[in-house]
């Protein structure tokens, strides 16, 4: 199975609303569960004075993939989790992706590349 890097170093944000412009950024989620919002976002749409954490790198399993398919992440996730590497991780409809810290890309990208997964940029 084959993970694309995407471009964009992200960052974790915790804001009150999404911020003029972040719609039409290139990577974009928002969590909001009672009345407590998460955005990530490319770091030139990252409000000023919010609460963030990153820059993290996005891979996207290349798709699409069935949404029956079982187990994509779990075993993704248990890969990187013995490799010390701790993600995020999002599913959309054709895809999921995984975000992890940028310092921690070299070792995420050798503990997969171990297990057989290919991955790109």
């Amino acid at each position: 199975m084959k993970l694309v890097r995407l471009p964009n170093r992200l960052y974790l944000a915790e804001a009150a609303r999404v911020p003029e412009g972040a719609w039409d950024a290139p990577f974009l989620v928002v969590i909001q569960v009672d009345g407590h919002r998460t955005l990530v976002l490319p770091e030139e749409h990252l409000p000023e004075g919010v609460k963030a954490e990153g820059p993290f790198v996005a891979l996207a399993f290349e798709g699409p993939l069935p949404l029956t398919m079982i187990g994509v992440l779990g075993r993704v996730g248990s890969i990187l989790a013995e490799a010390g590497v701790s993600i995020f991780a999002y599913s959309a409809f054709e895809t999921d992706y995984i975000l992890v810290r940028e310092t921690y890309l070299k070792l995420a990208r050798t503990a997969l590349e171990e297990a057989g997964y290919q991955v790109v940029g």
